[in-house]
């Protein structure tokens, strides 16, 4: 579960991520005040079909938000990969896992082009 650090407040960078995201196909959610929920794909047909959705396959994760010592913003990134094989198997799983592995690359290397990323834990 990967914790970027960006430099700025929350309500600078959280935008910017939920913006990347949504260039990426996910609409954000706010669940609570300090998390986001991100989806892309149709439940229903995923519920349907499984891993043979194709392009449709619902995909969801969260991040969770935070404020360090410095007043950087935090988002730890958190999947349940064990929904995507109850949504698809085997081979949803891997799409699942997949899917979140392209999305924190494009997370870090979006912030890193903006100027944003401070670092990693």
């Amino acid at each position: 579960m990967p914790e970027l650090i960006l430099s700025g407040t929350e309500q600078q960078t959280v935008p910017v991520v939920i913006s990347i995201a949504q260039g990426l196909g996910y609409e954000a959610t706010q669940p609570s005040e300090r998390s986001i929920k991100l989806e892309r794909g149709n439940l229903t047909k995923t519920l349907l079909l499984g891993a043979m959705a194709g392009k449709n396959f619902h995909i969801s994760f969260t991040f969770d938000i935070g404020v360090d010592q410095h007043g950087n913003t935090w988002l730890r990134f958190d999947q349940d990969g064990a929904l995507g094989a109850v949504k698809g198997g085997a081979i949803g799983y891997a799409k699942s896992k997949n899917a979140y592995a392209e999305f924190v690359d494009a997370m870090r290397r979006e912030t890193a082009q903006r100027g944003l990323l401070l670092g990693e834990r």
